[in-house]
């Protein structure tokens, strides 16, 4: 497969993210690749918040934004805030109005509902008539009279537009699909696609890398471009996101489940999300499924990005992230999980560093993401748990005789531990199946009767390694709390 070519050694790429929520998973993706792009061939990275609009933009999300971003470890070469640049867009807006390319528009929104309704009836494909192309002056000053303030609209050519695309190929635009599109608002904030484009040319940037659910700004932003005589950027769009259904990876429907700050909360590694976030849509073989961040850099080509919907599969970042876990040493991993002990309210300043870390290390691989320590281990730090109900019944039983038989074991087994002279897990280990072997007791039964009165369930890490972990003096309250609880 064929590298994209650049023009010259001068790439510059951006993503322009809106603050008005979190860091959406496609906007990771779009980060992603872009960075990825820019370190392959040396270039830059350009972050430039696109917060014209003003009612919904937020500094708290640009902040999560920032975060996000700083979390997978994207870092960025030079920052622009659109907001900040009004004076640079009114430049171009006024030459727009004074080549004649952009004309102010004093249509109340009552008459612009009144002209979609009628667009619809005649089944235009345009939902304005343009008439404020061909307003009088006369008009224009009743209309100011009468205080109206006006929108400005671009003049969209009446010949094809041509969009040229690195990744879907080449098309022409049907000029009757549209629209004399608005590029500044009746309050005189300028819109995204006057502002992108603008600031597109203003950054000398090379290569725009965006989602699919752009692609129809495309040649609105060409459009706009051609009237101001500004070099076009070579474009590329990457496929939506997708759900497991088909459907797109959206805010709306999916809530969190997009958001990249969630991933983070809830213990997943930085490494596993951007391995994962990368093979969306791209792929490099068939066979490669991890990347370093390095690998990722110097194999990463547009020409490898595929052209339809990628879905996430939570189970593969599960996957990624339970496999970054294990990469990790026991005392990196006991760093990583402590924050989750305190968030749950488990951890105080008498618990030492070595008891910790054996915890971790008796959980071994069982962690899919740090939050999975809590109910792997809470029972060490707390006997406030319940009998899971299921493994009592097929472990303790119901009957009465099979609670008579669940106490004796315990009882015998509690007598034995309290008599071990050393409490480490060769020895408990030894007595107990000295135990079960001499008194024709399943080995199964008996570590399972024993693990559930220690832990309230009937799974988790070695029972040699939580007798050990918890103490004699510990596990002997907890059998005979489980003794009586079978009374």
């Amino acid at each position: 497969m064929t590298e994209i070519k650049t023009e010259d050694d001068n790439v510059r790429v951006r993503m322009a993210p809106s603050p008005t929520g979190f860091l959406h998973i496609g906007g990771a993706r779009t980060a992603l690749f872009n960075w990825l792009f820019a370190k392959h061939h040396n270039g830059e990275f350009i972050l430039r918040i696109d917060d014209t609009d003003t009612a919904r933009s937020t500094d708290e999300s640009m902040q999560e934004i920032f975060d996000a971003l700083k979390w997978l470890g994207i870092n960025w070469d030079k920052q622009y805030v659109q907001s900040e640049r009004r004076n640079i867009y009114d430049k171009y807006v006024l030459q727009l109005l004074d080549s004649g390319n952009a004309y102010h528009c004093y249509c109340t929104q009552k008459e612009l509902e009144e002209i979609r309704i009628e667009s619809r009836k005649a089944k235009s494909p345009r939902s304005y008539d343009r008439r404020g192309r061909y307003l009088s002056s006369e008009a224009i000053e009743r209309y100011k009279a009468e205080g109206r303030k006006p929108n400005v609209r671009i003049k969209m050519p009446d010949t094809p537009i041509r969009v040229d695309d690195l990744i879907l190929g080449s098309r022409n635009i049907d000029p009757a699909t549209l629209e004399d599109e608005v590029i500044v608002r009746s309050n005189g904030m300028p819109n995204y696609n006057l502002t992108s484009i603008v600031d597109d040319a203003e950054m000398q940037i090379t290569h725009v890398i965006r989602g699919t659910e752009h692609l129809n700004n495309t040649p609105k932003q060409i459009a706009i471009a051609n009237a101001l005589d500004l070099k076009l950027p070579q474009f590329a769009h990457i496929p939506l996101v997708l759900d497991d259904t088909g459907r797109k990876l959206s805010k709306r429907h999916h809530g969190d489940l997009v958001a990249v700050n969630r991933y983070r909360e809830q213990g997943y590694l930085p490494e596993a999300m951007l391995n994962f976030v990368a093979r969306l849509g791209w792929s490099y073989d068939d066979k490669q499924e991890i990347f370093s961040v390095d690998e990722l850099i110097e194999k990463f080509d547009l020409a490898r990005v595929g052209k339809s919907g990628s879905v996430f599969d939570i189970k593969k970042l599960e996957w990624l992230n339970s496999h970054y876990i294990n990469q990790l040493d026991v005392a990196a991993r006991t760093d990583a999980v402590i924050p989750f002990w305190q968030q749950e309210g488990l951890l105080d300043a008498t618990k030492e560093r070595d008891w910790l870390e054996r915890i971790v290390d008796a959980v071994g691989e069982r962690l899919t993401t740090f939050q999975d320590i809590i109910p792997q281990t809470r029972y060490f730090f707390t006997d406030a748990y319940e009998y899971d109900s299921k493994a009592v019944k097929k472990w303790w039983g119901g009957s009465d005789e099979k609670k008579q038989k669940t106490r004796e074991i315990l009882t015998n087994l509690g007598q034995i531990l309290k008599k071990i002279p050393t409490f480490d897990v060769e020895t408990i280990e030894s007595a107990i199946w000295k135990y079960t072997d001499e008194n024709d007791i399943k080995r199964v039964a008996a570590m399972q009767t024993l693990r559930i009165a220690l832990t309230g369930m009937s799974f988790g890490p070695s029972l040699f390694d939580i007798v050990a972990l918890l103490g004699k003096d510990e596990v002997l309250k907890r059998i005979q709390r489980a003794i009586t609880h079978l009374k």
